[in-house]
């Protein structure tokens, strides 16, 4: 990461992302006229909100990743930071496609092939994470962004815990989004570190099919009642090599959870069915299972054309949440209205 940069390296151009602690800036850096995403943090927010921990463990899991010899496409790169009296900087890869939250949202829900596409590289980015000792901890759609080609770049390391060790058990600490969070963070739960990833890929692949996460209800609070309760369903019509892989992730015991050692394995996901396909043969580069995306081919995932976006089968919320209105209105059957008399 070159050193040294300064916010006058900089020409700003316009905001095109915004949070409770930053904001991102389209921004061409002066000496290479290249394009980045400037994350702007205000120190003052950051102290208000209890952010400081998390910007630098962003700055660090972003420097650790990126100065190891063998980076990963699918992962966003920092290439600059530096402060001022008032801010943080990040230079990071700019999305240039945007984020697979919007895209999904506008269209519904995107087709099969498209989901085991944009999945199996969520997958070999996480994978890879885990090896460099990394765990995410807040994957959701808004955070896989989409670069130029199309190819996923999976971002904000706020949440991110950082050790050597992903084999031993260790206490989770409370931290993500509420409809991808999975129940051992919100039980604080001592398990395989690298558990809580896998358990938010498939409630990704399921966001990819339907629209929504499949815990989603009107709060946070009902909807982590929903995860601990694994309160969720699948329409019977559904593929059945996706219903499966998203049964096998969201798993309430992560030692039951596919991927996770030791009684499963990365490799065991990789080789799911959706993903490859029952017939485990050799096919031919020009096959038209592997330029469609019907089978991943692992070892050309991220030099091939991705697919082009189509619309998927669910447009819709696959069912409505029972009771989630009356859990919500419950509390203000008591409640009594009288006039005033002034």
């Amino acid at each position: 990461m070159p050193p040294f940069a300064t916010l006058d390296d900089f020409e700003l151009g316009e905001e095109v992302a915004w949070g409770s602690l930053a904001t991102i800036i389209d921004a061409v850096y002066k000496k290479n006229n290249k394009h980045y995403a400037l994350k702007v943090l205000n120190k003052v927010e950051l102290l208000k909100k209890k952010g400081v921990r998390s910007a630098t463990v962003e700055k660090d899991a972003l420097i650790a990743l990126g100065t190891r010899k063998e980076r990963h496409p699918g992962i966003v790169r920092l290439h600059h930071s530096f402060t001022d009296s008032n801010h943080i900087y990040f230079a990071l890869d700019l999305a240039t496609n945007g984020d697979l939250k919007a895209l999904v949202q506008k269209l519904g829900s995107i087709s099969i092939n498209c989901s085991r596409y944009y999945t199996a590289q969520l997958v070999d980015a996480v994978i890879y994470l885990h090896n460099c000792g990394i765990v995410h901890r807040d994957i959701k759609p808004e955070n896989i962004l989409l670069n130029s080609e199309m190819r996923i770049m999976l971002a904000d390391f706020g949440c991110a815990y950082i050790g050597s060790d992903m084999e031993t058990p260790r206490t989770n600490t409370f931290v993500g989004t509420a409809a991808y969070i999975s129940p051992e963070l919100l039980a604080r739960s001592k398990v395989n570190p690298t558990s809580p990833d896998l358990w938010a890929i498939g409630c990704t692949i399921y966001f990819f099919l339907f629209g929504t996460s499949p815990f989603m209800a009107a709060t946070d609070y009902l909807t982590m009642k929903r995860v601990k309760n694994l309160d969720y369903t699948i329409p019977p019509e559904c593929d059945k090599d996706v219903t499966d892989l998203i049964q096998q992730l969201l798993v309430l015991d992560p030692m039951d959870r596919l991927g996770v050692p030791p009684k499963s394995s990365p490799d065991a996901l990789k080789q799911h069915p959706f993903f490859v396909g029952h017939d485990k043969k050799d096919f031919p580069e020009d096959s038209p299972e592997l330029s469609s995306w019907a089978i991943i081919d692992w070892k050309r995932l991220w030099t091939t054309p991705a697919p082009p976006i189509e619309v998927g089968p669910y447009r819709t919320r696959p069912l409505d949440v029972p009771g989630t209105t009356d859990e919500l209105w419950a509390g203000f059957e008591s409640l009594q209205v009288t006039e005033n008399s002034d």
